[in-house]
C-alpha cells in the first residue's frame, strides 16, 4: 500500500509537470487565443496545432481548440484564423536596420545606366536645398568590372557633389565635386590598399569616382555630410516597423558602420523605453578596423553594458573579407578576369586567430563576414584553434554570407558546430548572376555557390537574413522573398524579368519549405542566442508570432514571396495589423 502511495504522488508530479503543455485548465485568461488556422509551431515533437493562446508576454497555450477555450474569459480576443497560417515570429539572423541612413536619396534599383542617371536627375531636382545628392542601389552589371566613372555625374552635377551608394553598401559612385571637397586626388593613399581603395586612372592616377569598401566610403562621407545620431536614430526608428510588417520579431544587427556602436545601441534603447521598439534587438561589436587591437575587449564592454530586455549585445562582428563585385572577396582560386589576384584579407588571419581565440575564452560569439571559400575556411581554422584550447566554451560561431564553400569544408560546420549563415534571396539568376561567373569563373559558381543544401545535408545548421540594406539585385527585408529563392533558386517575378539562367546552379542546393521555415525562426533565434525564448511556439516561450493570408504548404512555391503578413505580435504586443 505504501508502494502504490508513493507511485501514486510521483505519477501526480509528473502530470502536474506535462499539464501546460497538453492543454491543463487556465489558472488565468488569456489576452488573445489563436483558432482555426495553419499553425506550425516549428516543434519538432508537435509540429502542428489548432490553437494558441497568449497571456501578458508569453505563450500560455498550444494545443487542441477545445483545450484552448478553458483560456478564453470577457476580455480575451478570440481571433478566427480563417484557415491562414500562423507561425513563429520570424527572426533575421544578420541585417543593419541603422544603414537605413544610406537607403535614402534617389532608388537606383534599375536596369540601366541611363534610367539610373534619370532618377538621380529626378531627385535632385526634387531636393534643391539638399548639400550632397545622394542615392542607393545601383547595380554592378551596369558597369564594366572597373566600376562607374564620375565622368557621367560630371557631366550632370559639374557644381554639387553627389554621392550614390552600390546595392550592396561596400561601394560609392561619386562625381568630381564631392571627391575635391573630400580632399581625395592623385597623392591622396588610400585607406587600405587593395581591400578599401579608390579605384585609379592607370595613367594619371586620378581617382576615377569609384570608391570600393566602406573605410574609403566613410572618408568621403564625413567630408561631405557626416550622418548625425539623430539622423541615424531617426531613419532606423522609420525602419523598424517596415520589419515588423514583413513578419520580423527579431534581428541580429550585424554592425552599425555609421557611427559609433554604443550611440546606436542607446538609440534601440531609447525606443524601447518609449514602448516603441517593434522588434528585438542582438546586436555585435562591428570591427572592420585592423588598428583596433582587441575588438574582444570593445565587445565584453558593451556585452556588460546593453541587456535590457529588447536590446542585447551579443558577439563580435568580424570583417574578415568583402565581395566578389569588388574582387575583395578571398577567393582560393584566382579570379577570373584578374588572374592575378585572390583578394585581400579585411582583418588578416593572425588578427583575427588571436581574436577568435579570446571570444572563446571568454564565452563570447562571433559572427564573420565570410563571403569568399577561403575566408570561410580560414575562419574555420582559427575556430578549430580556439576549440582545442577552450572545448568548454559557450562561444557560438556563425560564418555569415558562406557565398562559395568547397567540399572539403561542408563538413566542418558540423564538426566544429558553426552556424551557416546566409541571404537566400541574393541566389537568383538575375543579372547579377552573369557577372559573378565573369568575375569568379563558371566553374566555381558551378559547383561552390550558395551551398545550403549541402550543409543541411551534412546535419549543419542554417540561419537565414537579410543583410539589408545590402543585396546584389534587390534590396529586400522581406524573409517571405528570402524562403521562395532558398526553395527555387529561380527569379522573383515581382522584381523584373531579367534572367540569366532558369535557376542558380548548382541546382541540388534547393531546400523545403519547412527547412526554409527553420532557418528563418528557430535556428536564427539559435544566432541570437535566444532559441529558449523565442524561434518556435512552445508554452513559455515569449509570445513571437506571424500570420500570413495563406498556408505556405498549400500554395506553390513561386506564389509563396506573394503572400501577405496579416499580423505581426513580439512579447504579446500586435506590432503590425492589416487584414485580420
Amino acid at each position: 500500500m505504501k508502494l502504490m502511495k508513493k507511485w501514486a504522488i510521483v505519477l501526480g508530479l509528473c502530470l502536474a509537470t506535462l499539464l501546460p503543455r497538453t492543454g491543463a485548465a487556465a489558472t488565468e485568461k488569456a489576452d488573445y487565443v489563436f483558432k482555426n488556422g495553419a499553425i506550425y509551431t516549428i516543434e519538432s515533437a508537435n509540429p502542428k496545432a489548432e490553437a494558441v493562446a497568449v497571456t501578458g508576454k508569453k505563450i500560455s497555450y498550444v494545443g487542441t481548440s477545445k483545450g484552448a477555450d478553458s483560456f478564453i474569459g470577457k476580455s480575451t480576443k478570440v481571433i478566427d484564423l480563417k484557415g491562414k497560417m500562423l507561425l513563429p515570429g520570424f527572426v533575421e539572423s544578420h541585417i543593419h536596420p541603422t544603414l537605413a541612413i544610406f537607403a535614402q536619396g534617389a532608388d537606383l534599383q534599375c536596369d540601366t545606366v541611363e534610367e539610373t542617371l534619370a532618377r538621380v536627375k529626378v531627385w535632385a531636382a526634387e531636393h534643391t536645398d539638399a548639400k550632397v545628392i545622394q542615392g542607393f542601389g545601383w547595380r554592378y552589371y551596369l558597369f564594366p568590372t572597373t566600376g562607374p566613372t564620375k565622368a557621367e555625374l560630371d557631366r550632370l552635377f559639374p557644381d554639387k557633389p553627389v554621392m550614390l551608394v552600390a546595392i550592396d553598401c561596400h561601394s560609392a559612385w561619386v562625381n568630381s565635386k564631392a571627391l575635391e571637397l573630400a580632399g581625395i586626388d592623385a597623392k591622396t593613399p588610400d585607406p587600405a590598399p587593395g581591400i578599401s581603395y579608390f579605384q585609379r586612372d592607370p595613367k594619371t592616377n586620378e581617382p576615377t569616382g569609384w570608391v570600393v569598401e566602406t573605410i574609403a566610403e566613410q572618408m568621403i562621407l564625413t567630408k561631405l555630410e557626416p550622418p548625425t545620431p539623430q539622423a541615424v536614430n531617426a531613419a532606423t526608428a522609420g525602419q523598424l516597423p517596415k520589419f515588423a510588417a514583413a513578419g520580423i520579431t527579431a534581428a541580429f544587427d550585424a554592425g552599425i558602420g555609421v557611427m559609433p556602436t554604443e550611440l546606436g545601441l542607446e538609440g534601440y534603447q531609447q525606443l524601447e523605453k518609449a514602448g516603441k521598439l517593434p522588434v528585438r534587438i542582438a546586436a555585435s561589436y562591428y570591427w572592420n578596423n585592423p588598428e583596433v587591437t582587441d575588438p574582444v575587449a570593445m565587445a565584453l564592454a558593451l556585452r556588460e553594458k546593453f541587456n535590457s530586455e529588447l536590446v542585447q549585445v551579443r558577439s563580435l562582428k568580424i570583417m574578415i573579407d568583402g565581395g566578389e563585385s569588388q574582387h575583395t572577396a578571398v577567393m582560393l582560386k584566382p579570379y577570373a578576369d584578374q588572374p592575378d589576384s585572390r583578394g585581400e584579407y579585411q582583418i588578416s588571419p593572425k588578427l583575427f586567430d588571436a581574436a577568435v581565440l579570446k571570444a572563446q575564452a571568454n564565452g563570447l560569439d562571433t559572427h564573420a563576414h565570410s563571403y569568399g571559400d577561403r575566408a570561410t575556411r580560414a575562419f574555420l581554422d582559427a575556430i578549430e584553434k580556439a576549440q582545442r584550447a577552450y572545448p568548454r566554451s559557450r562561444s557560438r560561431h556563425v560564418a555569415a554570407h558562406v557565398m562559395f564553400l568547397t567540399d572539403d569544408d561542408v563538413p566542418r560546420f558540423v564538426k566544429q558546430n558553426v552556424t551557416m549563415q546566409t541571404s537566400a534571396q541574393w541566389f537568383s539568376p538575375d543579372p547579377t548572376l552573369d557577372l559573378i561567373m565573369k568575375i569568379v569563373g563558371k566553374d566555381v559558381v558551378s559547383t561552390e555557390y550558395a551551398r545550403m543544401n549541402s550543409v543541411l545535408k551534412a546535419g549543419g545548421r542554417l540561419a537565414f537574413g537579410t543583410d539589408w540594406p545590402a543585396s546584389g539585385w534587390v534590396a529586400t527585408y522581406r524573409p517571405l522573398d528570402a524562403i521562395q529563392v532558398a526553395m527555387t533558386r529561380a527569379i522573383l517575378p515581382q522584381y523584373g524579368k531579367q534572367q540569366v539562367l532558369p535557376m542558380v546552379p548548382p541546382e541540388n542546393e534547393c531546400i523545403t519549405l519547412d527547412q526554409a521555415l527553420k532557418a528563418y525562426t528557430i535556428d536564427s533565434a539559435y544566432v541570437l542566442g535566444l532559441e529558449d525564448k523565442i524561434g518556435s511556439l512552445k508554452v513559455g516561450k515569449l509570445a513571437d508570432i506571424v500570420i500570413i493570408d495563406k498556408d505556405l504548404h498549400k500554395i506553390a512555391p513561386k506564389d509563396i514571396s506573394t503572400t501577405k503578413v496579416d499580423l505581426t505580435m513580439m512579447n504579446g504586443k500586435i506590432t503590425h495589423r492589416d487584414g485580420i
